[in-house]
């Protein structure tokens, strides 16, 4: 079978309790039955799954929180890693993640794994780890509206706590928004383009509301006092002048000469003159030094994008070369005898337990690491260079106001008169003046930088704004094809259950809504408790179904069922959906994952090769509390 990607499939689960191995079971391609009685524990393992995939459960089963690890052996499109979570009822764990498989992982000493948080405030999380892998877009940020593998999972998962006229597992925090980005993205309407406008036109929209908010309060707080960075320097240019006019008006006073200058004083200007500009060199250093760390941190961040693009390409090389067929021996150019398995040069049949895995992982994680750390550094030496700007902006008008007010000191004075008093009076009166506006460049710093990030925000905003729009317009008729295609596969499923709903069998018209949760068939979305919840499982199917024939779709042609036989499910009507669900699978011509507990097995599907693990009983649970590792 061919690979589609995005893909995820479990290859095994393993959990541990105080060192020992209490569930330990392998996966494989196709179909995977869970069976057992009821209370016997196969809703714990599929919580475990969800949970070890990166889901977030709400509550925890008795048994379940006794164990210590969940352990989830994985393909993410075709690379094998191992996903390690700590069984922790408190939400939003971290996971350690190790590019191999399983045992590999245990041999492993801590420097092969890679610790995640959850949140993804400083470090990349872990949900940006997976889906980065997977190759499905991502949303950077960390605040409660980013679409995160758990939100993915919602779709994957079929739990028996959700409500059955619900399409997504139930959620605390959630939105028809999310609900329709998350839907929209798994059938693959949204390219990776426009959802990462989206993502990133929500959080500049955020950002946008906050920064106008903030300059409100700033302008409410100083009032009409608040001036530009302009005209503070246009008021001090004006006053500049004043002092001017009036010193040139002191100087032609025909008062008798006096020698009353003040050498003190005079010194004491000098030397806080001498202090302004050495201060002022030094922020200018400052300045030049801050712009060539930018720079230079600009180029680093340059070249380890090379180099990742470069591993990227690499990894594609290596597997492309590993698929080469040889008709001509390289050597001697005789044709080759074609091989019926291995090598089609030699017959060498590899053993390597390791070629599914990633040897670039853990370098791409570090460089990528270096290059999340290098732009922090650029936006801190940013704002830095904005704070010391200001204050080189101060120290100037400071510098021009001492050299103005020693000049006029260094001049031969005249015997003062009434009138000239007034006139050194209305001098002193201006240079406090000006004093005062330098002290509100720094003032009101923030407030220009607020109106600057609000410019620059409202303009990217606009611009992504009118991207969506025409995006989503083009992408109009491919929702209209995708829609029709998911009903029409959904509504084949249901015609199998002709003898228990009416309507499955002549409804004409499924219809589904993301954002409202629900499905429909022919403008009817209540039905018997069962009914829904054949319903809600046909979609699911069929949108594996749909995710295997179309490519286009982000969806990980993986899907996880809890619920066949829930609601007061029939036998019968079970195990009908369960040769339905053999049925997809055998048609499907690649390479996907469907597993389901059933308490109900069909006694043509009991013992077969989709069974994992025993028929578990109240005597023989799935979690096993004394077997030893």
């Amino acid at each position: 079978m061919m690979r589609l990607n995005p893909s995820l499939f479990v290859k095994r689960l393993v959990i541990t309790k105080s060192g020992y191995y209490v569930y330990d079971e392998t996966f494989k391609l196709g179909v995977n039955v869970i069976r057992g009685k009821n209370s016997s524990g196969k809703s714990t393992i599929a919580d475990f799954l969800f949970y070890g995939l990166g889901g977030e459960l709400s509550k925890w089963k008795k048994e379940a929180t006794e164990c210590d690890f969940v352990f989830v052996e994985v393909s993410l499109s075709g690379n094998t890693f191992t996903l390690k979570r700590e069984v922790n009822e408190k939400s939003r764990t971290g996971m350690d993640i190790f590019s191999g498989n399983f045992e590999d992982a245990l041999k492993s000493t801590v420097s092969g794994w890679l610790r995640y948080p959850y949140n993804a405030a400083q470090k990349e999380s872990f949900y940006q780890a997976i889906l980065k892998e997977l190759g499905i877009p991502y949303s950077k940020s960390d605040d409660k509206n980013s679409i995160t593998m758990h939100q993915l999972l919602r779709m994957m998962y079929v739990d028996q706590m959700t409500s059955p006229d619900r399409l997504f597992k139930f959620d605390t925090f959630d939105s028809p928004n999310k609900r329709q980005a998350i839907g929209e993205l798994l059938i693959g309407l949204s390219d990776f383009s426009l959802y990462e406008n989206r993502v990133r036109l929500q959080k500049l929209s955020s950002q946008l509301d906050s920064k106008i908010k903030e300059i409100k309060t700033i302008i409410q707080f100083f009032g009409d006092s608040v001036q530009t960075l302009e005209q503070i320097d246009e008021s001090i240019n004006e006053k500049r002048d004043e002092i001017e006019v009036i010193e040139t008006e002191l100087s032609s006073s025909s008062s008798s000469l006096s020698e009353s200058t003040d050498a003190d004083y005079l010194s004491e200007l000098q030397l806080q003159l001498s202090e302004y500009r050495k201060d002022y060199r030094k922020l200018n250093e400052d300045i030049s030094f801050y712009y060539l760390e930018v720079n230079d941190s600009k180029q680093f961040i340059k070249s380890l994008q090379h180099r990742l693009s470069a591993l990227l390409e690499t990894n594609k090389t290596i597997n492309a070369l590993s698929d080469i067929a040889f008709n001509y021996c390289p050597a001697c150019h005789v044709e080759v005898a074609p091989k019926d398995i291995g090598c089609s040069l030699c017959g060498h049949t590899s053993e390597d337990e390791n070629s599914d895995i990633d040897p670039t992982f853990k370098v791409r994680k570090e460089i990528e690491f270096q290059i999340s750390e290098s732009l922090r550094l650029i936006e801190f030496k940013q704002i830095k260079i904005s704070e010391l700007e200001v204050k080189a902006s101060q120290l100037s008008v400071a510098i021009e106001s001492c050299d103005s007010e020693i000049n006029s000191l260094v001049k031969p004075n005249k015997a003062i008169a009434t009138t000239s008093r007034k006139l050194l009076l209305k001098i002193g009166s201006l240079n406090r003046e000006i004093d005062e506006l330098n002290t509100n460049k720094e003032k009101f710093s923030n407030l220009y930088s607020l109106f600057e990030q609000r410019e620059s925000l409202q303009n990217e905003v606009t611009r992504l704004g009118d991207e969506i729009n025409k995006k989503e317009t083009s992408l109009a008729a491919e929702l209209r094809r995708k829609k029709s295609m998911l009903a029409n596969a959904t509504l084949e499923l249901l015609r199998a259950d002709h003898d228990h709903e009416e309507i499955f069998s002549n409804g004409r018209n499924v219809e589904f809504d993301f954002a409202e949760d629900r499905v429909s068939i022919d403008d009817r979305a209540l039905f018997s408790a069962s009914s829904m919840v054949y319903l809600k499982n046909s979609f699911r199917l069929a949108m594996l179904k749909a995710s295997c024939t179309d490519k286009s779709y982000l969806y990980p042609r993986f899907l996880l069922m809890d619920n066949i036989e829930d609601k007061g499910m029939e036998t019968d009507r079970s195990q009908l959906f369960q040769q339905q669900v053999l049925k997809v699978s055998k048609s499907l011509q690649c390479d996907h994952q469907i597993i389901f507990t059933t308490s109900m097995i069909d006694p043509d599907i009991n013992d077969t090769d989709v069974c994992v693990g025993d028929f578990y009983t109240d005597q023989n649970k799935t979690l096993k509390f004394k077997a030893l590792i």
